[in-house]
């Protein structure tokens, strides 16, 4: 049996892979997928289902680059895994670099992700997508 660190943690090395269809196996078919964000910001938003997410790292990928990306600090409370991390990123329009602490908020049941929450901070993106 995988724990549910143990799911999240390979979310995070499929992502890092850029293996888009990886992170989606280990979601549950009716996810809620949440990446907040200002209007400018094309990947915000809320989605709903395996589709949604996929159109979410879609336009992630069209927008932005990470050159770092490190979940630090992985934390368990019942279903939820809760994870503390940081990021350097840059707009591929502009070129301009933005970096945040993160916080992102998984819910786990049955080695499947039913739930993800990320808070950043968002006007730092917003910034250099301008």
């Amino acid at each position: 049996m995988t724990s549910k660190i143990q799911t999240v943690q390979q979310c995070y090395a499929e992502f890092g892979k850029g293996n888009p269809q990886g992170v989606l196996d280990l979601l549950t078919d009716d996810v809620t997928w949440t990446d907040p964000g200002y209007p400018e910001i094309p990947y915000a938003g809320k989605c709903k289902g395996k589709s949604e997410v996929l159109h979410f790292f879609t336009e992630m990928g069209k927008t932005i680059s990470f050159t770092h990306f490190e979940p630090q600090q992985f934390m368990n409370d019942g279903n939820n895994v809760i994870v503390k991390g940081f990021f350097i990123g840059k707009s591929n329009h502009t070129g301009k670099t933005f970096e945040s602490e993160w916080m992102m908020i998984w819910e786990v049941e049955n080695e499947k992700v039913k739930t993800y929450q990320a808070f950043i901070d968002t006007f730092k993106v917003v910034a250099a997508l301008k």
